[in-house]
């Protein structure tokens, strides 16, 4: 999956995400409003504003009107098609660290089975199922999906994909992007508000991560270590950290520009970082101990490795969206400050 992917600690980080939760909520209420206007307004200024361009990796979409039927692919569209007040028709199933219903912990709120279908793209897209949703517009900004996908996806609907490398946009322009396609640009632009309020207010009240450097690794049969270009690493930066430079190394051979590269088990002291943040899921702490090479890497013998086991923990940190972020904070943040505490 790493591909798909103290009280007062904390304290902090709950009461900034109060304040993303009330910038959604105003925006959900202002797309309610929003809706409620164009239904009594004329016919002929229901979809003012469109149509919209869109320029991506393969080319330009054109929307026509405002997209009613809404089919989301990637990892978390949803999360700001939701955040914008809208309701998917169709959205992925999560098979790694999901809730009962087949959805993200932070998306649970939000799910109706009675009004979303549930796509299983685990091996690949469904495009026969998405054609059988009728959508209006298919929303893929993030997703890593080839040219011969996207003209096929077009075919059913208008696609939406992602503007550089795959797998590598940014979780503002995702959202940017998602508003523009909607109609709800200056929506979006609070929601990008509300999180960088919060990224900025955790930076001031964690002055441990400023300017500590950091290493995202996935431990494991393999070993992956994520690029500066990932939305993971880049959201870490936001609150203080930053790449260390043995990560800023690697990217300069990176001429594929993936999101993560594998790294041997004999490099990974390369990658050492003040603050390591690992995922070791399969693997217990103690099995991670146990293993000489990873219990000789510097951060680990100092107390700096912060070590992720929880599938959904996990699945919110790679998910980095609107709604994932203030949720995942609030888990992550005593680990992280303990980490950056030990590395000073």
């Amino acid at each position: 999956m790493s591909w798909s992917r103290t009280r007062a600690a904390l304290r902090p980080a709950r009461t900034a995400a109060v304040a993303v939760a009330a910038v959604l909520v105003a925006t959900t209420l202002a797309a309610c409003g929003s809706d409620a206007d164009e239904q009594a307004a004329p016919a002929g200024d229901a979809s003012a504003g469109f149509p919209v361009t869109l320029k991506n990796t393969f080319g330009e979409t054109t929307i026509e009107k405002k997209p009613e039927r809404i089919v989301t692919l990637g990892w978390n569209a949803q999360d700001v098609v939701y955040a914008l007040g809208e309701t998917p028709v169709g959205m992925p199933k999560i098979t790694y660290g999901p809730t009962p219903a087949g959805v993200t912990a932070w998306d649970t709120e939000h799910f109706d089975a009675a009004k979303t279908t549930l796509l299983d793209t685990t091996d690949s897209i469904p495009f026969e199922k998405v054609a059988a949703l009728r959508p209006d517009v298919i929303l893929a900004p993030y997703e890593g999906f080839d040219k011969a996908t996207y003209t096929k996806l077009s075919e059913i609907a208008p696609t939406v994909a992602y503007p550089g490398a795959p797998w590598q946009t940014t979780w503002q322009d995702q959202t940017t992007i998602i508003g523009k396609a909607l109609g709800k640009s200056a929506e979006a632009d609070k929601l990008v508000a509300g999180i960088k309020e919060l990224t900025t207010k955790t930076a001031a009240d964690h002055p441990e991560f400023k300017g500590k450097t950091l290493s995202i690794l996935s431990y494991g049969a393999e070993n992956y270590a994520y690029m500066p270009g990932d939305p993971r690493v880049q959201i870490l930066n936001e609150m203080g950290f930053v790449n260390a430079p043995g990560i800023e190394a690697l990217e300069k051979t990176n001429s594929k520009k993936e999101f993560a590269v594998t790294v041997s088990k004999e490099r990974l002291n390369d990658l050492d970082a003040d603050v390591v943040v690992g995922y070791i899921d399969g693997m217990t702490p103690e099995k991670f101990a146990a293993d000489p090479v990873y219990a000789s890497l510097p951060a680990f013998k100092k107390g700096s490795t912060y070590l992720m086991t929880d599938q959904q923990v996990i699945s919110g940190m790679s998910a980095v969206s609107v709604l994932s972020v203030p949720w995942v904070l609030d888990k992550i943040l005593p680990g992280l400050s303990k980490a950056a505490e030990a590395a000073s």
